[in-house]
């Protein structure tokens, strides 16, 4: 880290309210500290000691600029962060972020700087900051590189690559993962082998988005292996946890059920309650799938009365959603058409308009099973236009093909809805 010996003493000098002359005395001249202060000469050993002696600083003065209130406060603060930030809890970690950078900036110390630019950076990324957020981030991966850093540096790639991935920018993730791998395999500890796994995991995930599934499966096997090897349970189950979501995007329900079924109960006893809860969402979504409705509806009903309980409101929505479409297989249409409706209004709240999508799209299908059809047609065009507005093109078939089932039925099919028919099993589909 760079030293800034010249501010670092004028900073000290004038906290204690001291003048060059009074400070040296008669052991050195005044002329030395001036130049010292102007960074014309360097701190000798022997000015340094009697100054901070002179002083009262910390033995580590000259080589961090921090008082020693200062280090405390900062050590602390590192630990309030990641606390909030575990908990979720964003706005309050921001806070104490900006406490942390402005005592750090204070002082000059460019490693408290870039520890804390990159625990914002992670809090603006949650905040969906993703601008900023990688500004930040390209700072601290220079900072972490120049200083041979390679654990800091490893964790500032991660996220930067989590960034790309937001964006779809995937070329670019990927090789921000790869390069985060690249300098965790430069790390002795064995707990280190967990940026491994993080990256693997991460690299994984774009191939299932991308439908590289065969890459996919290979990655994620490499990756639990190694949070096994680690011993680090929360990567364990976020690795369990990107398994499941593979095996569901391949219709292996079964086995995708294994895979959330392992993970959740690590979330909840690692206290992670949101992410156990919201593997409760996709689990309902899999039991709703392979017919089991009381399965999927008797956990949503537990995610439901936590969630109120804590609100938790995107995974109150999602459960609602869940909830009501195992309600509507089972035909038990109005419990599911109110659950609909609670989940719309959360969903706008939220403006998650893609989930918002499909849950027009199970509204949709639950009017066409009350043969109600003027309101199943516009809550299908509802969803349609949210899709379209999202630029998220296999919704838009996949609703179109769920349109033509309706067409069907009703006896009302023309040209347009006859060559998606012909298209539907050409494209991969979202279930609603």
């Amino acid at each position: 880290m760079k030293k800034y010996t010249d501010y670092w003493l004028k900073r000290a000098r004038k906290k204690i309210k001291i003048t060059q002359k009074d400070l040296v005395g008669d052991r050195f001249k005044r002329q030395y500290i001036s130049l010292v202060e102007t960074g014309d000469v360097e701190l000798s050993l022997g000015l340094r000691v009697y100054i901070t002696k002179k002083l009262e600083l910390p033995k580590s003065y000259f080589d961090t600029g921090l008082f020693r209130q200062e280090k405390e406060r900062l050590d602390e603060l590192t630990y309030e962060v990641d606390r909030l930030t575990d908990a979720f809890k964003y706005d309050e970690a921001l806070k104490k972020v900006t406490e942390a950078l402005k005592i750090s900036e204070d002082a000059k110390n460019d490693n408290y700087i870039n520890l804390f630019s990159l625990k914002l950076a992670r809090v603006l990324l949650e905040k969906k900051k993703f601008k900023k957020a990688e500004d930040i981030l390209k700072k601290t991966n220079r900072y972490y590189s120049e200083e041979k850093e390679f654990r800091k540096l490893a964790h500032s790639m991660y996220w930067l690559g989590i960034i790309y991935m937001e964006k779809e920018k995937y070329t670019d993730s990927l090789f921000m993962f790869n390069s985060a791998i690249e300098q965790s395999s430069k790390l002795k500890r064995k707990k280190d082998l967990s940026l491994k796994a993080r990256g693997l995991t991460k690299i994984a995930q774009i191939y299932r988005q991308t439908q590289n599934y065969r890459g996919a499966k290979v990655k994620i096997k490499e990756a639990i292996k190694i949070a096994k090897a680690s011993k680090d349970d929360y990567i364990l189950a976020m690795a369990y946890w990107e398994y499941g979501l593979l095996l569901q995007r391949e219709s292996k329900y079964s086995e995708a059920i294994k895979y959330y079924s392992l993970a959740s109960p690590i979330y909840e006893n690692l206290g992670y309650e949101k992410l156990s809860l919201q593997i409760n969402n996709n689990l309902a979504s899999l039991y709703q799938y392979i017919g089991d409705f009381d399965k999927a509806i008797n956990l949503t009903k537990k995610t439901i009365k936590i969630s109120k309980d804590k609100n938790y409101l995107e995974e109150l929505a999602y459960a609602y959603l869940k909830g009501a479409k195992a309600k509507r297989d089972k035909e038990l249409l109005d419990e599911a058409e109110s659950d609909l409706n609670k989940s719309v209004t959360l969903l706008k709240k939220l403006e998650d308009n893609r989930i918002l999508g499909e849950a027009y799209m199970a509204l949709g299908l639950l009017h066409k099973k009350k043969k109600e059809n003027d309101k199943a047609i516009l809550n299908f065009n509802k969803a349609v236009e949210i899709f379209k507005d999202l630029d998220q093109p296999s919704y838009i078939l996949s609703a179109y093909v769920e349109i033509m089932s309706f067409y069907k039925d009703i006896g009302s099919l023309d040209k347009e809805r006859e060559y998606i028919e012909k298209l539907k099993d050409k494209i991969k589909r979202v279930m609603f």
